[in-house]
């Protein structure tokens, strides 16, 4: 790394050391891409239109005006690491696709490890609308013909955006090595409920609804989510064209695949715990993925009791080495925070914490899901580590973090962590996608996204 800005240092849990330390690793980490099919039928747009309530708000987001746009960010994040100083390792921690479609996983596997993404938004809100005389339509259209909501608000004109977003998109891949781990919208229809057949029928048939469903009231919206999804089918369908890829996809598939794709960590048909997790050795450092997410659903996260002995005995490992371990994650401790089934082989955050802070080895945890740039110490009894939460490439920032962890002769750990953006030219498709975050975010949350300066440009130091 050739720092262009100068990083705050954390001394929260060491003192800053004198001198260079010896590097150990570098990665660059991502989150929470939402990498999406806009004209899926298994989307819920008209929920966004009740995003005033709050009873709607746990569902939230269903439409937003630059996710159509969220592969060609993708791509220039893409090229700006493979054209930056290498890395070890490129990791994004969950959320990769927004609807737990298969369409979806092989657009993300297109643009990572190169291939061609031939999602478009052709069928969603910002296409064509089924729009009566006089009516307001209630999403996002950049064509000026539309009345709409949306551009009283200051949302552009973009006349030829729907086009140019139909094409295929070739990505040449990051060109490093690279993995996941998967997040509640991986696995989950809009990262809340499972998939079900009448949600499957609805994926890859021929029809696109964008209203709602007549006199719907539900007292507890996010429950009646969870337990049955396709009661929020909508209605006012369109004709889309047919597409079987649109289908879900379950938890052996996506290790299956990601095997199938190069991802490291990954290998078809096995898990050393029955869920997503995975170990990968950077030199001395140790990687652990663990998968956070709940078994019956809901977009927060727990973790199992095996997955948590497993996770004792790989750190144990890397302590008896005097090696470094990094835990990644896509909840991270704070979201660990699902009791949907009161399952006693469930656990939320503290038990989990207890046995990290057992194990001096442990140095960084990174997790996403928040869509915000946060680092947190989290001081313990073995020295404790720090907790470093990415921001989303599909909301604004649309940021990416590069981490860089060194050791000092007096055994203090140095934890580099900048943010980048893609740098995408003004007019490009990327850019388009960075400037419609921006306004969607809103002053206050895009301040809150974004981080201060002690979330962002930073030297991090533990001691050992």
């Amino acid at each position: 790394m050739s720092p262009d800005r100068p990083l705050v240092p954390r001394t929260d849990l060491a003192a800053e050391p004198s001198g260079t330390g010896v590097p150990i690793a570098s990665l660059w980490h991502l989150s929470d891409l939402h990498v999406l099919d806009a004209g899926s039928p298994m989307r819920f747009e008209w929920i966004e239109t009740l995003a005033h309530d709050p009873r709607w708000r746990p569902l939230l987001h269903m439409h937003r005006p630059q996710e159509s746009l969220v592969p060609w960010a993708v791509a220039a994040h893409v090229d700006a690491m493979r054209s930056a100083d290498p890395v070890d390792l490129v990791l994004s921690t969950g959320d990769n696709i927004d609807n737990a479609q298969r369409n979806e996983l092989d657009a993300y596997f297109a643009l990572v490890s190169g291939g061609t993404s031939t999602l478009t938004p052709l069928g969603g809100p910002q296409d064509a609308p089924m729009q009566a005389p006089g009516e307001v339509w209630p999403y996002w259209s950049p064509v000026a013909e539309v009345a709409d909501s949306w551009k009283s608000r200051g949302f552009p004109i973009i006349d030829d955006l729907v086009a140019r977003a139909s094409q295929p998109l070739r990505s040449p891949g990051v060109g490093l090595p690279w993995t996941s781990l998967p997040g509640n919208h991986d696995l989950l229809c809009q990262g809340t409920a499972y998939i079900n057949d009448a949600l499957t029928a609805a994926a890859i048939g021929g029809c696109k609804a964008l209203g709602a469903p007549g006199d719907f009231e539900p007292e507890d919206v996010l429950s009646l989510f969870v337990d049955d999804p396709s009661q929020f089918l909508g209605i006012d369908d369109r004709a889309i064209t047919a597409d079987p890829s649109r289908r879900g996809i379950d938890l052996a598939e996506w290790i299956d695949a990601h095997a199938a794709a190069g991802a490291l960590g990954w290998f078809e048909g096995r898990s050393p715990t029955g869920r997503a997790d995975a170990v990968i050795e950077l030199g001395e450092l140790t990687l652990v993925l663990l998968d956070t997410n709940h078994p019956l659903g809901d977009y927060q996260g727990s973790i199992g009791t095996a997955q948590v002995a497993w996770l004792d005995g790989v750190l144990r490992d890397v302590d008896d080495a005097g090696g470094i371990a990094v835990i990644a994650s896509h909840h991270g401790p704070d979201s660990l925070v699902n009791e949907r089934g009161h399952d006693p082989d469930r656990l939320l955050a503290a038990p989990l914490l207890a046995v990290v802070h057992r194990h001096p080895s442990v140095v960084l945890w990174l997790s996403g899901h928040r869509h915000v740039h946060r680092i947190r110490p989290r001081p313990g009894a073995a020295g404790g580590f720090w907790e470093i939460t990415t921001a989303s490439i599909i909301d604004w920032p649309s940021e990416r973090r590069r981490i860089e962890i060194a050791r000092h002769t007096d055994g203090t750990i140095e934890i580099s962590s900048t943010v980048h953006s893609h740098g995408a030219p003004v007019g490009s498709l990327a850019a388009w996608h960075g400037q419609l975050a921006q306004r969607f975010a809103g002053t206050q949350v895009r301040s809150a996204m974004a981080g201060t300066d002690a979330d962002r440009d930073v030297r991090l130091f533990v001691g050992r």
